[in-house]
């Protein structure tokens, strides 16, 4: 895949919006996905202020390209974000420059391979006849190999901290693959579940021994062991609130964090007694989306705030505003209390966060 420098070079003028913040210091950076907007929202979780916005169109993107997730480096050297409408996921550096795309149809959800240089992205809700595939990318020269994990509607992602591991949940049925990539093999695990769970993300532990699974259909957070990686095992399922979508860790694993599209809340669940412990709620939910734990002991939470409202698995959206803002909700983990707003680009959707080592 031939890098983009060229165009990258002739647009970046335009690309970068300066929102009226200066550059601060510090190496993390936070990515918002503005999903309506073709748009990618850049902030500085240190200041909770917006550094730049990326106007994807500016780079040659089309209109409706919609950026939908995003994966960063740790050490915050590059960014990764797909394009659902222009099939593309594509590379930056912490520049905001352009430096390649690898070609997939519909990619959605986004993960990096800790210990090499895998990226692995699978479908887009919205693509309903998707491939059962996904994308294997070297995040060197951002080539693709596409690798068929047998589940229907591929979308939830995650990769075991040791990368031995990626799991991909189905949209359609109670069924997770497990790719194997050294062994370039996939396994299918089926979930002891009488209802289709629509299952919407993925996270595993920070020491790799156990899954979390948000269920959009059910209202579900599905808690499973890796004791046996290659074999997720069902242990627990919480009630949460509705919608559960995208989920994360605690950085000591003790809680899983889960937005709530529709009840425009976040319930924190305890990992030790698979409870709910505390839901917050408040100023700036409107559908969350995304969700990043950071090492300042802040959670962000992305919100598309478009008033539109999503069938079940992704599959139609109804009329609705998308000149309005997305929000970022930022939380203090310890409290429980919303400190900030900060408003973005229409329809914030998924968010990444990087350069936090």
């Amino acid at each position: 895949m031939k890098p983009l420098a060229a165009l990258a070079g002739l647009a970046l003028a335009a690309a970068l919006g300066h929102e009226g913040h200066a550059r601060t210091g510090g190496n993390a950076r936070i990515y918002v996905a503005d999903q309506a907007a073709a748009k990618v929202t850049v902030i500085d979780p240190a200041t909770d202020s917006v550094l730049q916005t990326v106007d994807l169109q500016a780079l040659g993107f089309s209109a409706h390209a919609k950026p939908h997730h995003i994966a960063v480096e740790p050490d915050g050297s590059y960014w990764y974000v797909s394009l659902v409408g222009d099939n593309a996921v594509v590379k930056f550096d912490r520049d905001n420059h352009v430096l390649g795309k690898a070609t997939m149809e519909t990619p959605g959800l986004l993960a990096l391979d800790p210990t090499s240089d895998r990226l692995y992205a699978t479908r887009s809700m919205s693509a309903v006849n998707a491939p059962s595939r996904i994308g294997v990318i070297d995040r060197k020269d951002m080539s693709i190999e596409e690798v068929d994990v047998v589940v229907p509607r591929p979308h939830a992602l995650a990769v075991t901290p040791d990368g031995k591991y990626a799991y991909v949940g189905s949209l359609g049925t109670n069924q997770i693959a497990v790719y194997d990539p050294a062994k370039d093999r996939v396994g299918v695990v089926n979930l002891p579940l009488d209802t289709t769970q629509v299952m919407v993300q993925f996270a595993v532990s920070p020491d790799g021994r156990t899954m979390a699974a948000s269920a959009q259909f059910t209202g579900q957070l599905l808690g499973l062991s890796l004791a046996d990686p290659a074999k997720p095992a069902l242990t627990h399922v919480v009630r949460v609130g509705d919608w559960p979508w995208h989920i994360c860790f605690s950085p000591d694993g003790g809680e899983v964090w889960v937005p709530n599209q529709q009840s425009n809340d976040v319930n924190v669940v305890n990992t030790r007694t698979w409870t709910v412990t505390r839901t917050v709620s408040g100023p700036g939910f409107a559908q969350p989306h995304g969700i990043a734990y950071a090492p300042n002991g802040r959670v962000f939470v992305s919100n598309h705030n478009t008033g539109k409202t999503m069938d079940k698995g992704g599959v139609m959206m109804a009329a609705g505003a998308t000149d309005a803002p997305g929000h970022v909700v930022v939380i203090d983990a310890t409290s429980g209390r919303v400190l900030k707003v900060i408003d973005t680009a229409p329809d914030a959707a998924g968010l990444g966060l990087g350069g936090t080592r």
